[in-house]
């Protein structure tokens, strides 16, 4: 698995994502569910935000993030997608990571 740091970014004020919020939570729970992302959580203020996400290859990753609700409708965009590799972390991401500590 490869592992990524990702930053969206709104194209719209927030107040206009509302009525995509609750398909957007069940995206997120979806990729929580299928051990795809590990955390996200919103800008301050909320302009955007980030995700850690796990894919076996960013063709993979692309093909997850096309059923982003806010990306679909064209209101979010990922600004940044950024390939990391976990090399010191707590103990107890290793599973998550696959891999023990080095």
């Amino acid at each position: 698995m490869k592992h990524y740091l990702l930053e969206g970014q709104h194209l719209v004020p927030f107040e206009e994502l509302a009525d995509l919020v609750p398909a957007h939570h069940a995206f997120l729970q979806n990729g929580y569910d299928n051990g795809y992302f590990l955390f996200s959580g919103p800008h301050i203020p909320a302009h955007g935000g980030f995700l850690v996400a796990r894919a076996q290859s960013r063709d993979a990753l692309d093909a997850l993030l096309a059923d982003e609700p806010f990306v679909r409708a064209n209101k979010m965009r990922f600004v940044r997608i950024v390939e990391f590799d976990a090399a010191q972390r707590q103990p107890i991401l290793n599973e998550w990571f696959g891999a023990p500590a080095p």
